[in-house]
């Protein structure tokens, strides 16, 4: 383990309330998921600010983005999928099963495959993972695929094939979308939660918050290297050199390094659970949602 974590936190931008996932377009806007109000945070990387919020569903739990088509919202409590275009206005609302009595959370996450036109919603509560048709006219539902107990989900854009966290059962799924199948379940650590890729270097990164472990999945080979984090870790995020953010529930946030897979020391964040995190590329910068505190936390990673 080094000593320090190199990225200074240059800002601490107020958004709603309980903000949980955060997404980028990786141009000129940040998605914040904030789960307390039933809003969407849209900040301006470039100014580091707020530039308007969203009024989505019911508890809003993860967001992701398709460059053409715009951010897609996973709403808990209500069961629907909101879609944002790129004036920051709810254009759909997309219904996604039975509305729940009570907004549970840890429920659903998004991921969007452009080159398909198709985003993909897990229903944990449900089984299930909800099929989107982004490219229609609006968008719509297409269809469901029936899938134990999902949560966190990551997209190989170029195999077309999810990546799933099933914290109930300790192990991730990996699904070819096109048929339904399953071609391989991993173990990995105890409650896996969220989830990233590394398409290039064939590596899946999975928070297990019920350990200390991060599990880096090779996916050639199916293979699993478990990293002791120090700390249950709920959230991670990659950088374009393969580095993994990892965000924990304690409020602090570490780095595994890519080529040794050594992890630096905590920095605080915030008061709770750092629930959210992405890499903006323009700036390269890593933002940190502050689940607690109604703040995201910028990290310069050019050393300010």
């Amino acid at each position: 383990m080094s000593d320090t974590l190199h990225a200074p936190v240059v800002g601490v931008i107020p958004v709603g309330a309980e903000p949980v996932a955060l997404a980028t377009d990786g141009n000129d806007r940040i998605f914040v998921t904030n789960s307390g109000d039933n809003t969407v945070s849209v900040i301006n990387p470039a100014t580091a600010t707020v530039t308007k919020t969203v009024q989505v569903g019911i508890a809003p739990q993860s967001v992701a983005v398709d460059p053409q088509f715009g951010g897609y919202v996973a709403n808990g409590g209500g069961a629907t999928v909101s879609v944002i275009d790129h004036a920051n206005t709810v254009t759909t609302t997309i219904g996604t099963g039975p509305v729940p009595p009570v907004p549970p959370a840890d429920t659903t996450r998004v991921a969007v495959d452009h080159f398909a036109s198709r985003a993909y919603a897990t229903l944990r509560a449900a089984d299930r993972i909800a099929v989107i048709h982004t490219s229609g006219t609006p968008p719509h539902l297409q269809g469901f695929i029936d899938v134990p107990r999902p949560l966190g989900i990551a997209l190989h854009p170029f195999k077309h094939r999810l990546y799933v966290t099933q914290p109930d059962f300790d192990t991730v799924s990996v699904l070819a979308p096109k048929t339904g199948e399953f071609p391989v379940t991993i173990p990995v650590g105890q409650r896996p939660t969220g989830i990233a890729i590394d398409h290039t270097r064939g590596r899946v990164y999975v928070a297990n918050s019920a350990s200390h472990t991060v599990s880096v999945i090779d996916t050639a080979s199916g293979g699993v290297l478990d990293v002791d984090v120090l700390a249950p870790p709920v959230a991670v995020a990659l950088d374009p050199q393969g580095n993994a953010y990892v965000g924990h529930a304690d409020g602090t946030l570490r780095i595994i390094d890519a080529a040794t897979h050594g992890v630096t020391a905590g920095v605080t964040v915030g008061s709770g659970a750092v629930a959210g995190l992405v890499y903006e590329p323009f700036h390269k910068r890593v933002y940190a949602a502050d689940s607690a505190d109604d703040t995201v936390s910028v990290f310069d990673l050019t050393g300010g």
